[in-house]
Order: structure tokens, then sequence, then C-alpha cells
């Protein structure tokens, strides 16, 4: 039976990644990407459910996917991600009571919400106690039948759902391992949503998801040029791709530039947060992912202005490519494909 296909509903397209098990170890098996029109999905809500639902069965005859078992990724401010420390308790136990655990910890009625978590590990109490530290995910169950229910309108059969943030982790976490005083930041730059996570070697501390992305950066081109938004978008791409600085006083330049600040104060905020956190580690590296990280002058920003290492990483470190696209093709295409490689790797586990 094939192995379950990463399913990555995004604003700006659906894209799916197929992950197989060869003796050399995990190969990407099928990759595909099909666009959505601007407003058929926006910050993470499906908008358009027969738009979507065309996309990704033009995606699964594209890309000559292989089977109908699917993992889904979620990210929106629907979703709520809380760092809890509760009595200790057995995971079985843990799970039956979380609910109850967390009534009144989460902004919506619990039995309006599905709950999972993430575990963290034991940690002593104030008073001496035995404590059990967990990332508590809550998300509207009505948003969550939604997006099941395109994917199932889709013939697919859902098998997992997931956090975007979670699922662009398990893709990037590096082969390095980082100091035990030391945390990292990576940042996922989607269209309309941003999601950040702190982590440490693959364990996650924080996680956050912003509304901001690579189409407020268009948007500003768009009424800087006075352009249509494709044309920004393609105006905006073409600024990308230079290898030399806009001036100064370029109308694009201050528009992007100005999208760039928002978004790195976002970041800082996060960071200054995590920074309060007694047990959280120093942060001293950021990765940049996702579609829209290579926006004008963003990595360069973000080293000015935080002081911190700034690398891109790529989702298909360690994947052998059995895809027949080529290498120079995945290169290219690596930063948009950290979610769907993701939720393909977490559908094996």
């Amino acid at each position: 039976m094939p192995a379950p296909i990463g399913l990555d509903i995004g604003s700006s397209a659906v894209r799916a990644a197929q992950i197989k098990q060869g003796r050399r170890g995990s190969e990407l098996e099928r990759i595909g990407t099909v666009d959505l029109p601007d407003g058929a999905v926006r910050n993470g809500e499906i908008l358009q459910p027969g738009v979507v639902i065309d996309a990704i069965r033009h995606l699964w005859r594209s890309a000559k996917l292989k089977g109908r078992r699917v993992s889904v990724g979620l990210a929106n401010q629907q979703v709520v991600v809380r760092r809890l420390d509760l009595p200790w308790m057995s995971e079985s136990e843990l799970r039956a009571s979380l609910p109850l655990q967390v009534d009144g910890m989460i902004p919506m009625p619990v039995d309006e919400a599905v709950l999972d978590y993430c575990y963290l590990g034991e940690r002593e109490g104030e008073d001496g106690g035995r404590m059990v530290r967990v990332l508590v995910i809550a998300a509207l169950r009505t948003m969550v039948d939604e997006i099941l229910a395109v994917v199932r309108q889709a013939k697919l059969a859902p098998v997992g759902i997931d956090l975007d943030a979670f699922a662009a982790l398990r893709a990037m976490t590096p082969p390095d391992v980082l100091a035990d005083d030391s945390a990292e930041l990576l940042v996922d730059v989607g269209s309309t949503v941003t999601d950040l996570v702190v982590h440490q070697n693959g364990s996650p501390h924080f996680v956050r998801t912003v509304l901001f992305g690579g189409q407020n950066v268009t948007r500003a081109v768009a009424q800087a040029l006075n352009l249509e938004h494709e044309r920004a978008e393609d105006a905006k791409l073409e600024l990308a791709a230079r290898d030399v600085a806009m001036p100064a006083n370029d109308p694009a330049a201050m528009a992007i530039g100005g999208q760039t600040r928002q978004l790195i104060d976002e970041i800082r905020s996060s960071i200054d947060y995590c920074a309060a956190q007694r047990d959280i580690p120093a942060i001293t590296r950021i990765v940049l992912t996702g579609g829209a990280s290579q926006w004008p002058g963003l990595a360069d920003a973000l080293a000015d202005q935080l002081g911190l290492d700034i690398t891109t990483g790529s989702p298909l470190h360690g994947l052998d490519n059995s895809s027949g696209v080529s290498d120079d093709e995945l290169a290219a295409s690596a930063p948009h494909l950290a979610v769907a490689v993701g939720l393909a790797l977490g559908a094996q586990s």
C-alpha cells in the first residue's frame, strides 16, 4: 500500500509530497503543485471549497500521485497552541482528561474544539511535585470539519491532520545539533500566514501563527506602483531575483521595506516573549523557509535588525530524489515544500 501523502492546502496553491522508504532511506517519490486563484483560501481558511476541490483533483492527475490516503495541515488563528504544566499523569490519563485539564485555559469552549498535545517532558513544580509539560493544540471543530469535508469531496481519505508549523519543523530540523543552551527559530513565510516555531533540536518550546505573508508585500507593491495584483506579483518576483540592491528611494523598495519591518516586528515580539521565559533557551539562529521567504531584502534585514545568524534550510535534506523532477527544479521549489514534506514524513511515523 502506498504511503500517505502530505497535502498542503495553502493560500496560493495546493501542494503534495509522497515519500517512500527505499533501500538507502527516505525517497521523495512524487511532488506536485497546483496554483489557486486569489481568495480561494485566505488566512488558512477555505473560502471557495469547489475551487479547492478541483485544484486537488488536478494535482492528483498532474503529479501522478499514487494512493488516496492523505495527511492534511492546519494554519490559521482559529488554532491555539498553549504551553502548560500539569500534575504528572500517564499519557493515557493525560489524553483522557485533556478536555478537563484545559477547560478555561484556551479561548474557546472545549466541547467545540478538537484537542491534541505534544509531550515536552517532565519537570519539578514550585512545591517540588512531579509535573508534566505539554504543548496543547486546540482547533475549532467546525473549521477542522470544513477542511476534512473538502478533502473527502476530492475523493481522498484523510488519515491524519497536523499543524503546518509542526510539519515544517519536522521537515526542517537540521542535522547539526544545537548546543544545550541555545534554540532555533523557524520562520515559515507563506502567502498570507507566517508560522513561528522556537525549538531545540526538533522539540518545540513556542508556536505562533501570524496573519502576514507574501501577499502583504504584493499588495504594497501594487499600491506603490499602481499595478494590478498579477503584475505586482511579477514585479516582486523580478526584484527578488536581482543580485543588486534597490535604491532606497525607489517606490517598490520603500513599499517592500515597510512590509519587511512589520514582519520583523512580529518576529522580534516573539523572540522577546521567549527571552522572558526562564526555561526557553536563548535563540541563536533563525531558519527561513516558505514560498514567500525570499522576498527582496528579508534575510538581510532580519540579520541586520535582530543580530542573529540567518540561514535558509531545505526540507529536502536527507531525501533521495526518485520523483523524476530534476535536482535543480527541486532546489528552486524547496522553500515551498516544507509543509507538504513534513506532513508526509509525519504520516509514516
